[in-house]
């Protein structure tokens, strides 16, 4: 495998945790051995840091040029990696000025109750679609597991999704469940999260909504 000498990956207004899913892709390509990394906040340096030296790498210090940070990083042998992992750092709430109450609605599967798996994806759609009608609107709207396949590959599921997201509604999909229904390149609506942003919305949250 070829590997090029240098890669300059921007991810200036990237929100959390995209900087480091960014990041992760370049190391996934296998074929740059320096990377140079700039981003525009302090919780996106220090994870792109330690994502970095979690996989081996050789990480300098982080430069300050002007409002950003520069982040240089030599991609060694990932087998090599640290053996005591560096807990990335949450990534920061945020949520509308306006909106008092903030309702996550945590979806944990393509389809809503049991016994009849088709049933099941079609009541699954009509959820989502009621939701666009309901008050207060939900703030996050998070998908786990086979979750993932409606904000996906689902056609019915994202075209009600979008409308919520149009709407002021955050559509969140599960970045390990995505890789492990081979997803990552078919998200339709929303954008990629992970444990820690999960967990944060889930103890931030006024109520927490999961149909099963």
């Amino acid at each position: 495998m070829i590997k090029t000498e240098f890669f300059r990956l921007d991810v200036r207004g990237l929100k959390c945790p995209h900087p480091v899913i960014q990041t992760k892709k370049v190391f996934d390509m296998g074929t740059v051995d320096r990377l140079q990394v700039i981003v525009d906040n302090d919780v996106s340096k220090e994870n792109v840091c330690r994502f970095a030296r979690n996989q081996g790498a050789e990480v300098q210090a982080p430069r300050i040029d002007g409002a950003d940070w520069v982040i240089d990083i030599f991609i060694k042998d990932r087998a090599a990696s640290y053996k005591e992992k560096e807990e990335l750092i949450p990534c920061p709430i945020t949520f509308p000025e306006t909106m008092s109450v903030k309702n996550v609605v945590y979806i944990g599967s393509d389809q809503l109750g049991r016994g009849n798996d088709d049933l099941g994806l079609k009541l699954m759609r009509g959820f989502l679609r009621t939701l666009i009608d309901v008050n207060p609107y939900p703030w996050r709207i998070i998908f786990i597991n086979s979750g993932v396949k409606l904000t996906t590959i689902d056609q019915e599921a994202v075209d009600a999704l979008a409308i919520l997201e149009e709407r002021g509604a955050e559509i969140l999909s599960c970045g390990t469940c995505l890789e492990a229904f081979g997803l990552n390149d078919q998200l339709n609506t929303g954008r990629v999260t992970n444990m820690y942003e999960v967990i944060e919305s889930l103890n931030t949250a006024t109520k927490v909504i999961s149909p099963s």
